[in-house]
């Protein structure tokens, strides 16, 4: 082979490498913009170790939404019977869910670095699932400082959001509690 053609191939291969690069970055732009965010959205609300709610949307606006049932003098710390509500389909629902959790902060502030903490406030976790890639955010309501917040109100808005999608809809099965 001769040094002429040697420099031709070198030559081509950056060129063909930048070609496929470019292409796999114009359709992640792609399918980032045109699809949604998410695969799944999933929000948990706890006080003193149980269940208080939890949800759960897909991005074709179907989910669910759960609260605990408790007999009224129950201590906090029982664990309390679980109402499903099923949430039908509707792609605004998650379009809506997904336009509030798009103003969260990246990262999540952290509720350890808190300077004005209260105890025994509700706390939970945020999943946010794409492909086999899942993020997981633990918040805690006692967090008073003023940047956290900001961050609390918008995981209250998506919680509102959606606990209004599942107040709407009949309970569709009750899980007892578990026994022990």
């Amino acid at each position: 082979m001769s040094l002429t053609g040697s420099r031709l191939r070198f030559a081509v291969l950056p060129a063909a490498a930048l070609a496929m690069l470019s292409a796999c970055a114009s359709r992640a732009e792609t399918s980032t913009v045109a699809g949604p965010e998410w695969d799944f959205v999933a929000f948990e609300v706890k006080s003193w170790g149980a269940p208080v709610t939890s949800w759960r949307m897909l991005p074709d606006g179907s989910g669910s939404w759960t609260e605990a049932v408790r007999t009224e003098g129950e201590p906090p710390t029982t664990p309390p019977a679980l109402a499903w509500h099923d949430i039908e389909a509707a792609p605004a629902n998650y379009a809506a869910l997904e336009s509030i959790l798009r103003r969260l902060p990246h990262p999540a502030p952290n509720y350890e670095d808190c300077d004005n903490f209260m105890n025994d406030a509700p706390y939970g976790t945020l999943r946010l699932t794409r492909g086999a890639t899942t993020t997981e955010i633990a918040w805690n309501d006692g967090c008073m400082d003023e940047d956290y917040r900001a961050f609390v109100a918008v995981l209250k808005e998506a919680d509102e959001h959606v606990a209004s999608l599942g107040k709407a809809a009949p309970v569709s099965r009750t899980d007892d509690p578990p026994s022990g």
